[in-house]
């Protein structure tokens, strides 16, 4: 006679309906977020040391690590500035980004003058 595992003792079907919304799911940790956005674990952690606008405070802390639920996360990928975070590279004038020609240098002659 084959048993099935809902029938033993003790054993909890499971519920009929739709799934839970707040499952494991719902939740990313550092690796998951990094694997989402493309980069590495720590590129992450350096968003959060930075405070970058655009990444969300973490909803909790899960075994001393960052969480956050995945409606937090909601259209990350479109706040996100590309590049890297901090000072933007100064543009100068137009005239300034032509190269430049060096003159050519001649070795200078020596002229003594007798007395």
């Amino acid at each position: 006679m084959d048993v099935d595992s809902t029938q033993h003792a003790g054993a909890v079907a499971s519920p009929a309906g739709p799934p839970r919304q707040h499952g494991l799911d719902d939740v990313y940790d550092i690796g998951r977020l990094a694997d989402r956005l493309g980069v590495e674990h720590a590129t992450i952690r350096v968003w959060l040391s930075r405070k970058v606008p655009w990444l969300p405070a973490p909803d909790g802390h899960l075994n001393g690590g960052a969480v956050w639920r995945a409606s937090t996360l909601e259209g990350i990928e479109n706040r996100r500035t590309p590049g890297r975070p901090g000072r933007k590279p100064r543009v100068g004038p137009a005239h300034l980004a032509e190269p430049v020609e060096k003159p050519v240098t001649r070795p200078t002659e020596i002229v003594r003058h007798l007395p």
